[in-house]
């Protein structure tokens, strides 16, 4: 008679499998070889990428010669390309009549360019270009250097992860890099490669100004008012303020071939005319802006208009005679000096004289003695 073990052992429904078949040696052995197989890609993988990256890494991220460059152009994807180009005379920006470029900008843009090296990427892949602005259809500014008949380098210069840096990308290459580069110092506009300090002239070069009806003339003891009346003394501070803010005359923009701005039909135009000490003169015509604050400069020697700010000509404009002039009475004041005569003070009396106390006293008290002091007691 068969047994209900052996029924059960002949039976042909499915066995089931205990938990303690997966520790076995052989399993846990296996999954350690799997794992390890793994590091082992891994460790191979990253290892290729470093080696590619550190030997993308070597070299200049653009190749030019700073010398050797003619012309750097500046685009935004919207907006008309700026242009300096080297000339014979220095840097200039054709668009403005040749206006003279400010070199300290030029030169800073062509150090920081050349300093560019190669680092590990930030990304390669095409979604970044749009992704951090630095595609061929997608960018902030789109950096152009002319090297004559060579070949242009070209960078693109996309978003800002902080202050003062950029992400970057060359033309030639599908890399995007962090660099130390700010969107200032490749300007969009003409006139901010102007150098603001064009129409400054050196004080020791002028000789005389003349406007408002007025005559400043340099001599070996300062600047003079060359009609002083009997009686009139000249405000030397005053006058001084006006040759400075001539010498140092700044500008917020340039117009180039432009039209001429509105002007103002109910202020009169200031003339300015300046006699250097090699007898040139230079010309001013200051004019009010209409529905401005602000004044349109002209300039015999500068084919350019500029507009200046009303803060750089307000100690020019509506100037009166009696500005350069001491008030009535001015001339005769005199620093106070604690006296009577001095303060007009009749009332005032002399300061009390201190005499010594005799020896006696002196050791005892330590102090001094008024001339009335034994009035007191």
């Amino acid at each position: 008679m068969q047994t209900t073990t052996e029924v059960q052992g002949r039976g042909t429904g499915p066995t089931k499998t205990t938990g303690s078949a997966w520790r076995s040696p052989l399993v846990i052995g296996l999954a350690a070889l799997l794992v390890l197989q793994i590091l082992v890609a891994l460790g191979l993988g990253v290892g290729r990428e470093m080696n590619r990256g550190s030997s993308e890494s070597a070299g200049p991220l653009l190749a030019f010669d700073p010398e050797q460059v003619t012309g750097i152009r500046v685009r935004t994807p919207d907006g008309e390309p700026v242009r300096v180009a080297k000339t014979e005379d220095g840097w200039v920006i054709p668009s403005l009549a040749d206006l003279p470029a400010a070199e300290h900008k030029v030169t800073a843009l062509l150090t920081k360019l050349e300093g560019l090296q190669k680092g590990l990427p930030v990304a390669t892949s095409e979604a970044a270009l749009k992704r951090f602005k630095v595609a061929a259809d997608a960018f902030e500014r789109k950096l152009i250097l002319e090297s004559g008949d060579a070949p242009p380098a070209t960078l693109y210069l996309g978003d800002s992860p902080g202050f003062r840096r950029l992400f970057v990308r060359a033309e030639d290459d599908g890399a995007i890099y962090e660099a130390e580069l700010g969107l200032f110092d490749a300007p969009d506009r003409p006139d901010n490669w102007s150098d603001r300090t064009l129409l400054h002239l050196d004080k020791e070069d002028l000789q005389r100004l003349t406007f408002a009806g007025l005559t400043l003339e340099r001599t070996d003891d300062g600047w003079r008012l060359t009609d002083l009346a009997a009686g009139e003394e000249q405000d030397q501070q005053a006058i001084e303020d006006r040759v400075r803010a001539l010498a140092n005359i700044g500008f917020l923009g340039v117009l180039g071939g432009e039209e001429e701005p509105a002007l103002s039909t109910e202020a009169t135009p200031l003339e300015i005319e300046a006699t250097l000490t090699d007898g040139d003169t230079i010309r001013y015509r200051i004019t009010k802006l209409a529905d401005s604050d602000d004044y349109l400069l002209q300039v015999s020697n500068r084919p350019q208009g500029f507009t200046l700010a009303s803060y750089e000509v307000e100690d020019l404009t509506d100037l009166r005679r009696a500005d350069l002039l001491k008030k009535p009475g001015e001339a005769a004041e005199e620093p106070s000096t604690g006296s009577p005569a001095a303060t007009g003070d009749e009332d005032a009396k002399p300061a009390a004289e201190t005499t010594t106390l005799p020896a006696d006293q002196a050791q005892e008290t330590g102090e001094t003695a008024s001339p009335d002091s034994s009035d007191r007691d």
